[in-house]
């Protein structure tokens, strides 16, 4: 009687792994922690932010109907990345208080991406999130490039809060690879 539970729920696995997926709107919340000295020393600092993908979908859940089964955003990508490169520059120690020539920061997002692969039950979930961080100040300039990649293996698809949790991490973390890059902070204590 076991086994034949275990075969029925064995086949059900197997039947679901096959159906649709519905698609997922998710709410994308990057937090920085930075690594290494602070080196703002009360600069002024400005922020922009240019969303340079070619889509605003990250990428396809699977299933049958994989081309419906898209995940996006529902919020303001460009604000929550703000909110996080403020966050890292006050950790970092920039403020306003200095009489330093101001710096500016643009944070391009490259990339944040979604994919969903299937194989013998198991999910691999690929997140791939890159951004590059332009530093000017009074007409020299850094130019950085961060990317950071991560796998997840799961029996199961992830649900929204799931995904919203593994995107914004793997965002996080090429933003705290970036503002913690010393060739930012030399260039900075250099200009």
């Amino acid at each position: 009687m076991k086994s034949l539970v275990f075969t029925l729920g064995l086949s059900l696995s197997v039947l679901m792994t096959g159906c649709a997926v519905s698609p997922q709107s998710i709410v994308i919340n990057p937090q920085t922690t930075i690594s290494g000295p602070s080196y703002g020393q009360g600069r002024a600092i400005a922020i922009n932010i240019d969303d340079r993908r070619s889509s605003s979908v990250l990428g396809s859940r699977g299933g049958v109907y994989e081309s419906s089964s898209l995940i996006t955003i529902s919020n303001d990508i460009n604000g929550a990345l703000l909110l996080a490169a403020q966050d890292a520059a006050t950790q970092l120690g920039f403020d306003g208080s200095s009489s330093s020539p101001p710096a500016t920061v643009t944070l391009i997002l490259d990339e944040l991406s979604y994919d969903t692969q299937t194989q013998n039950l198991i999910n691999t979930i690929t997140i791939n999130a890159k951004i590059s961080l332009i530093t000017t100040v009074n007409g020299s300039s850094h130019t950085g490039h961060y990317q950071t990649q991560r796998s997840h293996k799961l029996p199961n698809l992830p649900d929204a809060q799931k995904n919203q949790e593994i995107i914004s991490e793997a965002l996080s973390t090429s933003l705290g690879r970036g503002f913690s890059d010393i060739s930012l902070a030399n260039f900075l204590a250099q200009n």
